[in-house]
């Protein structure tokens, strides 16, 4: 049941944009206008570099982009483009303050929704630094496979080059490994669809490192 605060919420909520594969949905060092929040699809968000990206995460349906400059700096730090078509809403970034002054609830799962993704760049930025490519590859494997992705085939909109920019590796590492994998019957292949085959070998390579 939502509170009457919660129903005023959602009547702010007018303005719908659609973005398709591929589009560009805000840039890096851009200011931070409304918060964009995500009704439909899977949006790749990623760190700019000179000579490759690094994707730190896909964020899907009912989650947030900008959220961090509600009380902090509104510069995003960051590029998100769309890989599949999408679907987001515009909110206010001062609608959202107000709700979470006033909904205890609202700002409980807000919360919680933050200090997830929080985990998620901690467990990034150690698969980036302290793995090798093994370690890297089914770490990023198991990544896309998890349960926040159930109900999307997500293997079939990721490339190979987002393979390289989630794990931080090269191209070539990634074919390399992807074909070893499959050798090894960790996985199967099915043009640019991955399969896993074995979760156990997985998680072994993951927690080995």
């Amino acid at each position: 049941m939502q509170t009457e605060k919660e129903l005023e919420f959602h009547k702010k909520i007018k303005k719908h944009i659609t973005f398709k594969k591929g589009e560009t949905i805000v840039k890096e060092g851009t200011q931070v206008g409304d918060i964009l929040y995500i009704i439909d699809g899977l949006v790749k968000v990623y760190i700019e570099g000179s000579d490759k990206n690094i994707i730190i995460k896909i964020l899907k349906a009912n989650e947030f982009i900008g959220f961090t400059s509600l009380f902090g700096d509104n510069t995003y730090y960051f590029s998100a483009a769309s890989l599949t078509d999408c679907e987001v809403c515009l909110i206010n970034s001062e609608s959202i303050k107000e709700l979470i002054s006033e909904c205890c609830k609202f700002a409980r799962e807000l919360s919680a929704w933050y200090c997830k993704n929080y985990n998620v760049m901690l467990s990034k930025c150690m698969n980036l630094g302290l793995r090798q490519l093994n370690g890297k590859m089914a770490n990023t494997l198991l990544y896309l496979s998890g349960k926040e992705f159930e109900g999307f085939d997500v293997f079939t909109h990721i490339s190979r080059t987002d393979l390289a920019e989630l794990s931080g590796m090269s191209m070539e590492s990634v074919v390399r490994l992807l074909s070893e994998f499959k050798q090894d019957g960790i996985i199967d292949l099915k043009g640019k669809k991955i399969i896993i085959k074995d979760m156990e070998k997985l998680h072994v390579l993951n927690r080995k490192g």
